[in-house]
């Protein structure tokens, strides 16, 4: 005989894990703040990528007038100037990206506890079926 509810709740978990729970499962390998650590270096790398790729655009795009002043410019100024507004740019990514990563872990260990609770709920039921199995 069939139990509906029991059916119910294993597509639900089937559901989930196959979904979600990919992502979320492998979260919970790591404590909160490794995760959140290995959220901002990846931030950071891909920040740090992305601003060397700007500086180069920026550089080619002034390219003319760069080799037009190249005996005028001051480069202790502007490469001091590139790095203060390097530090501006990883410190605010990283305070973003720590954010999103910390709630990104919290939602997904709501989430994990739903699903090991209805894990629970599945074994206290095969465990009800067992014993009145073996009693009969």
């Amino acid at each position: 005989m069939l139990n509906e509810s029991k059916i119910k709740m294993m597509t639900k978990m089937a559901i989930y894990e196959k979904n979600e729970g990919r992502r979320e499962l492998k979260t919970a390998k790591y404590f909160k703040t490794d995760y959140v650590t290995l959220g901002v270096l990846n931030t950071v790398i891909a920040a740090t990528v992305a601003y060397v790729v700007i500086i180069v655009l920026i550089a080619l795009c002034n390219m003319q007038w760069l080799t037009d002043n190249v005996n005028n410019l001051n480069y202790a100024s502007i490469g001091g100037r590139f790095v203060g507004y390097y530090i501006v740019y990883l410190l605010f990514f990283s305070i973003l990206s720590g954010f999103v990563y910390a709630k990104r872990y919290d939602a997904s260990r709501k989430e994990i506890k739903k699903f090991f609770s209805r894990l629970n709920k599945l074994e206290q039921f095969y465990g009800k079926n067992r014993k009145t199995n073996t009693e009969s």
